[in-house]
């Protein structure tokens, strides 16, 4: 397999080195990246997910172009990378194509998080036109078994089968960078590793973290009853290890919501932590304001309880402490 560097490595990286006090001190001007929710709507129903289950209340939609554009004319200037990330299946979005490309137009590194399910062959050659730079699949388990009780589905073959194409029709292109993620309950080290080994040979990275279903009220979920005892006995087997992260949230992006609204933090579905509206204010002035400052001196202080969303956010793939989920 050709090494590839992950485009976000840097950025990452230097979000996750526990300094948010130093960070809160040196604040950039301007995000240092974003995520975009082109829409909160999903064709999967996933056990782990407040949209799969159906307990979100906040209205459902679709970005429309002209808030597209007012996020691509304020990050002109800086080049800001952006991921189509958040609360729904990007690839459902029409425009997501053309929306990568005028994004690398303008600079920026562009990535994608999908289920897989809409990546025909015609929407991976036009992803490799457009120069996407990365791609993750959103696995959960380790096997057919697994993933489908929690994703609620039975896809896992053909999910491999989408994430290999990709990888046969990259070629020797430097991108996308290929990321193969899944989390687990129950799931014993050995079967992680052979996952890990099975995927391996068609990714550029493949990572594993445990499920956190805390959030997921079962009072609020719109299932059947069958799906409401698989998901009482996935939570039955939740073994995350509650620690709180550092957050880098709040001092390198901002969560953008299909319809303009954006929030402090990627876990946001319901609206909790509204920062601002792109219809009133510009991302400047949402990134400097008041509100987003009130959440960074709670945290920067790891008063995470204070806050119902941040009580409940652990550091789920271990990214602050490594072996702290004990998945290595």
């Amino acid at each position: 397999m050709k090494s590839r560097t992950n485009p976000f490595k840097t950025i990452y990286e230097s979000c996750n080195q526990g300094n948010s006090k130093k960070k809160l001190n040196l604040l950039s001007a301007f995000p240092r990246y974003l995520d975009i929710e082109l829409t909160n709507r999903c064709n999967f129903r996933c056990l782990m997910c407040p949209t799969g289950v159906g307990s979100v209340v906040r209205r459902k939609g679709v970005m429309d172009e002209a808030i597209f554009h007012k996020i691509l004319e304020q990050i002109a200037p800086y080049k800001t990378p952006v991921r189509f990330v958040r609360w729904g299946e990007p690839l459902l979005h029409r425009n997501l194509v053309e929306y990568v490309m005028e994004l690398k137009r303008l600079g920026s590194i562009v990535h994608i998080n999908t289920n897989g399910s809409l990546l025909t062959e015609e929407m991976i050659d036009r992803l490799l036109e457009a120069k996407l730079d990365s791609i993750k699949f959103s696995f959960q388990g380790v096997d057919r078994t697994s993933y489908s009780q929690m994703r609620n589905i039975d896809f896992f073959d053909e999910l491999l089968s989408r994430m290999k194409l990709l990888y046969t029709k990259r070629g020797n292109r430097k991108a996308p960078f290929i990321h193969a993620s899944t989390t687990i309950t129950y799931e014993t080290l050995e079967q992680v590793s052979s996952f890990k080994e099975s995927v391996r040979c068609y990714v550029d990275l493949v990572t594993a973290g445990r499920t956190v279903l805390e959030h997921i009220d079962l009072d609020k979920v719109k299932l059947s009853d069958d799906e409401k005892s698989m998901l009482w006995y996935l939570k039955s087997q939740e073994s995350v290890v509650k620690k709180h992260p550092e957050c880098p949230e709040v001092f390198d992006k901002l969560s953008i919501n299909w319809d303009g609204t954006v929030s402090a933090c990627c876990g946001d579905y319901d609206n909790k932590m509204l920062v601002g509206n792109l219809k009133i204010k510009s991302l400047k002035e949402i990134w400097m304001s008041p509100k987003m400052h009130s959440y960074r001196s709670l945290l920067v202080d790891m008063r995470h309880d204070e806050l119902p969303l941040c009580s409940k956010c652990y550091d789920y793939y271990g990214l602050q402490t490594p072996g702290l989920q004990r998945l290595e």
